[in-house]
């Protein structure tokens, strides 16, 4: 898996292997992962390791939206921790207003929005599922989201990643901050 990912390393738009394995690289022992970017769970159980029964939480069953407030229940139930809460740009708009209880709260929260600018997972079941490739208000764009506004507005700092050779500093220094943070990384769309 790391192989792949160091492969993908220098890949525009950013390839979600290379996103994992800068995480990887960067996360604290301590730290305590929240996955909901589920087309992106492969790379990250691949290459980011749990390291206690409490250090790793995803999807259970098949419903969207419960990452971005559900990393604040993490964080007051874990307050010494630090938590990496990553999570697809569809997933984020079901609760997106959570960021401001982060900021409200000051928590420890990293929020990593993996941007590739459509539901994905729907598009991906539609065609496994139906056979259909005609996807219907399953982008997001015309107009794009801006994540980085959206969480200024809600009181939390953010930053647009879309040069994968500052991706790993933005992110460490995003955990490292120990304070509300959003890092927009712009995927591959495919």
């Amino acid at each position: 898996a790391r192989q792949a990912a160091d492969a993908a390393a220098q890949a525009s738009p950013i390839d979600v292997r290379h996103l994992m394995a800068c995480l990887a690289r960067v996360m604290p022992a301590d730290a305590v992962v929240l996955e909901e970017a589920v087309t992106s769970a492969a790379s990250l159980a691949s290459l980011v390791a749990a390291t206690d029964p409490r250090s790793f939480y995803g999807l259970a069953s098949g419903g969207l939206g419960f990452a971005m407030p559900g990393a604040i229940g993490i964080a007051l139930a874990q307050p010494d921790r630090p938590v990496v809460a990553v999570v697809g740009d569809g997933s984020s708009l079901y609760s997106i207003q959570a960021l401001w209880t982060a900021a409200h709260l000051e928590l420890p929260i990293t929020y990593v929005i993996v941007n590739n600018r459509s539901y994905r997972i729907i598009k991906d079941r539609l065609v496994a599922l139906r056979g259909s490739d005609r996807f219907v208000g399953m982008d997001i764009t015309h107009p794009t989201v801006d994540f980085v506004a959206l969480a200024t507005g809600f009181g939390v700092e953010a930053v647009r990643v879309a040069d994968p050779r500052e991706l790993q500093s933005v992110l460490q220094a995003s955990i490292a901050s120990r304070r509300p943070r959003l890092v927009e990384v712009v995927v591959s769309a495919a």
